[in-house]
């Protein structure tokens, strides 16, 4: 915080101002030349975007601004290989992940290859059976279609020996990934990964279908001869801005820079898009027609389209994104609605399962490792993305069939879970991902020494503190910032995710100024009247009906909040969405902590 105090909230996490606030004078100057509100400056100014030029394209992103396709590394020679190969009607396999990322890349180079006439396949592996990534069995089943040229999408840039193989049975190889890599490389004829030398790639943080959107776009300048694209290619193009915005947000990638371009447009043409699956989707998911942000990715199309690779397999939702008739594409998305539920279902149950085991052991560890037989391995990484958003460690969710353990892992801030599983490997048959998520698979007889090697290097790695989850907060609210215009200005800022993370202010000495009721079907939503200075708001807490009994009218309380714009029947109005909050007079709130618990 800019200064010494740090409040903790009634769930438990340390609010954390940023270290030195903007020059108060700086920030009247920066909304000047912006003609913006003050409140958007000094945000603007916390997040490191305080240059005037580089403000206006952060709150403007342009798809002029975007980079061209040959500053990704490798594009040229894996986009020169693709076109010969489509010439020469080679026969090309598109190997694809199963999650957003790779479904909607193979679908970008499935409706390339179609427009270009080229002779292809798609291989999408099994989530459950076949596990993340190439493998040699796969590469062989692929050998065995007449397969001349394999082309890996979100995978295979640690795949060495399985293109070693694909190489030994006369196939070229492209691969495009944008994982964590190791230092050694597979032998594939052409890599196109924005991590390869990152002080030439204008975006580093590319996912994988953002890899394959640049590709697509080097290969149709080919086929045209030219930079200006024929109609059908650049509407293909268009299409594939939407289902890289997808990915995007889909696959937590960071917002900023280019990535924010191609979102911020992405989400723009997404209603818009040609695809029947898009349409069909948006549709069964309850967004025809409607403006489309982060959180209808983020909590309703990704899951949906994620589902069919958790449940059944991923080749459903490469059907979606694929057919040419509306009538399948309806069919195909009820399918998948009827799966996420299922999904869901099965989630719910594994994750009391998995909450219980945690709440039983004798102490908290620093890092959790649940295994059990009946767990379904399509679930078990949600599953530890709950575990970690309660009891804030790293933790592993695995299942087994009573020889070999195999499931995901989530992370902490501070934790890099990539150099955890590095430092486990011995004790592996597999394992990898990021800082944030990754996999694994070892036999059984490891589990325990896994388990205590993983603790260990958790205890070793964090700081004080470092298990106790902060909230990063963008600065100090004040009553004359409570404002529609200035709340409406913050929403340019959008779209919010990762790197980009939704504005939260602290609210100071604020006073709840009637009866603090509940909201919502179960009264599962909290409702406030927050007196600030002279402004009146009102404020809503998600989930946080619980408070209800805790809170009354005349208490003084500090918040934090994201500012928000009520557009009611069509009537507009500033409110707050609450993240967390505590008393002005520091007294405790624990009991409601114990009851949201």
């Amino acid at each position: 915080m800019s200064n010494s105090k740090e409040a903790v909230g009634f769930q438990k996490r340390r609010w954390v101002l940023p270290r030195v606030a903007p020059d108060p004078q700086e920030a009247h100057r920066l909304a000047r030349t912006l003609g913006c509100h003050p409140l958007v400056a000094r945000l603007l100014l916390n997040r490191s975007l305080g240059e005037p030029e580089r403000a206006r394209t952060f709150l403007n992103p342009k798809l002029l601004n975007i980079s061209p396709p040959d500053a990704l590394p490798g594009i040229n020679a894996a986009a020169d290989l693709i076109v010969q190969a489509i010439k020469d009607r080679l026969r090309i396999t598109i190997f694809g992940d199963y999650d957003v990322d790779g479904i909607t890349g193979t679908a970008m180079f499935w409706h390339l290859f179609t427009t270009a006439g080229a002779n292809f396949d798609v291989y999408i592996p099994h989530r459950v059976e076949e596990g993340y990534g190439m493998s040699v069995a796969a590469v062989e089943q692929i050998a065995q279609r007449g397969t001349q040229l394999l082309l890996s999408v979100d995978c295979g840039i640690t795949a060495l020996e399985p293109v070693a193989a694909a190489r030994a049975r006369g196939m070229n190889v492209v691969i495009t990934d944008h994982h964590e890599r190791e230092s050694r490389l597979p032998d594939a004829q052409a890599i196109v990964h924005p991590r390869l030398n990152e002080d030439l790639c204008a975006n580093p943080d590319l996912c994988g279908a953002g890899v394959a959107f640049k590709l697509c776009w080097a290969i149709a300048v080919r086929l045209c001869n030219s930079t200006k694209l024929t109609d059908r290619y650049r509407t293909l193009l268009f299409d594939f801005l939407a289902l890289t915005a997808l990915a995007t947000i889909a696959d937590v990638a960071p917002l900023t820079g280019e990535n924010r371009i191609l979102v911020k447009n992405g989400l723009e043409f997404l209603p818009k898009c040609t695809l029947p699956g898009i349409q069909a989707l948006l549709c069964v998911a309850g967004w025809k027609n409607k403006k489309i942000d982060g959180t209808a990715i983020g909590f309703s199309l990704a899951p949906r389209l994620n589902a069919a690779g958790r449940m059944d397999h991923a080749g459903m939702a490469v059907d979606l994104l694929t057919t040419d008739d509306p009538a399948k594409a309806v069919e195909i998305a009820e399918y998948l609605e009827g799966q996420n539920k299922l999904r869901q279902t099965t989630q719910k149950q594994i994750t009391a399962s998995a909450m219980e085991a945690v709440r039983a052991m004798e102490s908290m560890p620093p890092a959790i490792v649940l295994c059990q037989l009946d767990w379904h391995a399509g679930v078990v990484g949600i599953v530890a993305s709950r575990i970690v958003d309660e009891f804030y460690r790293p933790v592993f969710v695995l299942t087994h069939d009573g020889q070999t353990a195999a499931g995901s892992g989530r992370s902490i801030s501070g934790f890099p879970l990539h150099e955890a599983i590095e430092h486990c490997r011995d004790l592996l048959i597999s394992g990898g991902g990021h800082a944030a998520a990754g996999g694994v698979r070892l036999n059984m007889q490891n589990l325990e020494a896994f388990r205590d090697r993983l603790c260990t290097f958790a205890a070793k790695m964090m700081p004080p503190g470092g298990f106790t989850p902060v909230i990063d907060l963008d600065g100090v609210l004040e009553p004359a910032d409570i404002d529609l215009g200035a709340f409406e200005q913050l929403e340019k800022c959008a779209p919010f995710g990762f790197g980009n993370p939704r504005p939260k202010f602290l609210v100071k000495n604020a006073t709840i100024g009637a009866p603090p009721r509940r909201m919502g079907s179960e009264g599962s939503h909290l409702q406030l009247q927050i007196h600030a200075g002279d402004r009146i708001t009102r404020a809503v807490g998600f989930r946080m009906g619980v408070l209800q009994t805790s809170l009354r009218a005349g208490m003084q309380i500090d918040l934090v909040v994201e500012p928000a714009v009520d557009r009611y029947n069509g009537h507009l109005r500033p409110e707050m969405h609450l993240v967390d909050l505590a008393r002005s007079d520091a007294q405790s709130l624990d009991c409601v902590a114990a009851a949201v618990a």
